[in-house]
């Protein structure tokens, strides 16, 4: 499946500039991909700056660089020396830059400058760099707006990198700059590599539907080509069978990787599996793709029943935070309209209840109130009952449990136990298991909630109008589903969680120990869940979570798969609480009080 370095995101408002391919079929390839409005960065002094971007996409191997397209602020007057370089390291001596390929100086037209090189450079494995220099030669430091202090320009489109930058005075060493945006120079390609009509499809890694059904997914069309898309014919081939469409889809071109989304549909299967599906694009404009990677593969997964999904609510909030109740009332109306369905956290920030720094929270919130649905989007869990409920009906990867016991007699320690199983077979398994300790009915009369709806109009929610007729601050309100720990930094995955290669249908088990015994807060230790959490290490989303009541561990059975269970002295029950029958899969189950091990 094709691995870009850059994925472009959001959606921008077109930059006046636009750019249309020669027709020798040159493109433009870069982070800025020609639509978004840029942005002046700088240092605020007159100095010399180096700026670069890292090209490693083995895909561009054998393209010729032809020339250097820098990016100008036109309002910024005493700026001059503008050079486009290629390198294969960032090399410096004596405080300059040594390219180590070649250096061109740039003629400026407008808002671009260029730098066309004496002889085209083809790029070989391993990447390089392509950057610019600019020499700003004087600053008005009485004028905080003066435009000479930010001659780079610069789009907001993430870049792993950042901005690679070094200057004369204030950046000395080079430096990848995360928070100012990516830098917006361009290579010009051209060569052989450079073809008129090619696209390709990137495919979700995970595709999952019920026996019998189709699926409606959205694959993201990328145009390679110098030309602009105005229609495409794809296949779809899935299970021997070979479906052909043509729509009508606009993709502007001229610059290598711009993308859109497309919505197709998947052919049901009567038969459950994974299925490796091929999805190719044929033709562009009615002309053959000439994409060399016109095909992707990614296994389709059709399921006899879908495993239960409960989606993530993570709160950021405080007792200081005087809008915070806001999100409280949204938190109680979701956990009380969905029961043990729902999986809520609440991190408090900078107050009595805060466990760690905010830095090492699984989101960094500009502001307060704040919460998110499996780590993916802000959510308003006030009024986001059918957005919880969208999320709840995507299919899974794995099932997920967890059960909480008291490793030791002195309750200072909890063991938090997982079980996961799989729906298919995974060869390279990105999914991690993390662990949140949460406690409920928190509360002192010392610590009292600020509340800015106090007083307020109500709006008809009971949950919202409680805190409106409620005072300013509220006095020994009780807490639920306050953090206390975390498996780790940023509620990332363990990485002994579970094994690189897992099989479907095959349960794993892993523990993790809380320990307690430095907690201050007041807590009923009869009202503490763990919560288990599967991590997408490679997009940090939360695929599946659980939650278990923290209890006195009264023994533990293990019995090998097959062997009966005797109802008769009290039911069986899976970690998620419900109610199950004498036909065990393997697992973890509790009867009786006690944690069954079934081999």
């Amino acid at each position: 499946m094709r691995t870009f370095l850059l994925r472009f995101l959001g959606v921008c408002t077109a930059l006046l500039f636009t750019l249309t391919a020669s027709a020798e079929n040159e493109i433009y390839y870069g982070v800025y991909q020609g639509n978004g409005t840029l942005t002046a960065y700088g240092t605020d002094k007159a100095e010399t700056y180096d700026i670069a971007i890292h090209l490693t996409d083995p895909s561009l191997v054998g393209a010729e660089i032809k020339a250097i397209r820098i990016p100008v602020n036109t309002k910024a007057t005493n700026v001059k020396d503008y050079k486009g370089w290629l390198t294969k390291e960032l090399t410096l001596a004596s405080g300059k830059l040594v390219a180590d390929i070649v250096t061109a100086d740039a003629t400026v037209s407008g808002s671009w400058a260029e730098a066309v090189l004496a002889e085209p450079y083809v790029i070989e494995e391993g990447g390089l760099y392509v950057g610019y220099s600019l020499t700003v030669s004087s600053v008005d430091t009485d004028n905080n707006n003066d435009p000479n202090k930010k001659p780079i320009m610069v789009t907001s489109v993430e870049n792993p990198e950042g901005l690679l930058i070094h200057t004369n005075r204030t950046f000395r060493k080079w430096a990848p700059l995360a928070d100012v945006g990516s830098p917006a120079v361009l290579a010009r390609l051209g060569g052989d590599f450079v073809k008129g009509n090619a696209a390709s499809f990137e495919v979700p890694n995970d595709l999952y539907n019920l026996v019998g059904k189709s699926i409606s997914t959205q694959l993201t069309l990328v145009n390679h080509g110098a030309n602009a898309i105005k229609n495409i014919e794809y296949e779809i081939e899935l299970n021997g069978k070979t479906e052909t469409k043509t729509v009508t889809k606009s993709l502007a071109g001229g610059y290598y990787g711009r993308s859109t989304t497309l919505s197709v549909t998947i052919p049901a299967v009567d038969v459950a599996g994974a299925y490796d599906t091929k999805f190719r694009i044929t033709k562009i404009n009615d002309e053959p793709n000439e994409d060399p990677e016109a095909e992707d593969v990614t296994p389709v997964v059709f399921l006899n029943e879908v495993p239960l999904h409960k989606p993530l609510v993570e709160e950021y909030t405080g007792t200081w935070c005087q809008y915070c109740p806001r999100a409280l009332a949204g938190m109680e109306k979701m956990a009380d309209a969905n029961g043990e369905d729902f999986v809520g956290v609440a991190y408090h920030v900078q107050d009595e209840m805060e466990f760690t720094a905010s830095v090492y929270l699984p989101a960094d919130p500009s502001g307060l109130p704040s919460v998110f649905i499996d780590r993916v989007k802000d959510f308003a869990p006030l009024t986001g009952q059918s957005e919880w409920e969208g999320r709840k009906k995507i299919i899974a990867p794995a099932t997920i449990s967890v059960v909480g016991e008291w490793a030791d007699e002195g309750k200072t320690k909890i063991k938090a136990t997982s079980t996961t199983t799989f729906i298919r077979n995974f060869a390279n398994n990105p999914y991690r298991v993390g662990y949140i300790l949460i406690a409920n009915d928190l509360h002192s009369t010392e610590w009292k909630q600020s509340n800015a709806l106090s007083g307020t109009g109500t709006i008809g929610d009971p949950y919202y109008d409680k805190y409106v007729k409620s005072p300013n601050p509220i006095k020994d309100m009780h807490y639920n589903e306050v953090a206390l720990a975390q498996s780790a930094q940023m509620g990332a995955g363990l990485e002994e969680s579970l094994p690189a290669e897992v099989k479907g249908d095959n349960p794993y088990i892993h523990e993790f120990v809380f320990d307690i015994s430095k907690n201050q807060l007041p807590l009923d230790k009869t009202k503490l869940e763990v919560i288990a959490v599967l991590v997408d290490t490679t997009t940090g989303e939360v695929k599946n979570c659980n939650k278990g009541h923290v209890g006195d561990a009264t023994g533990i059975i293990s019995i090998d798969n097959g062997q009966a269970m005797d109802n008769e002295a009290g039911a069986v029950y899976d970690l998620s609480g419900r109610k199950v029958g004498s036909q065990f899969k393997s697992g973890v189950y509790i009867k009786d009080g006690k944690k069954v091990v079934i081999k």
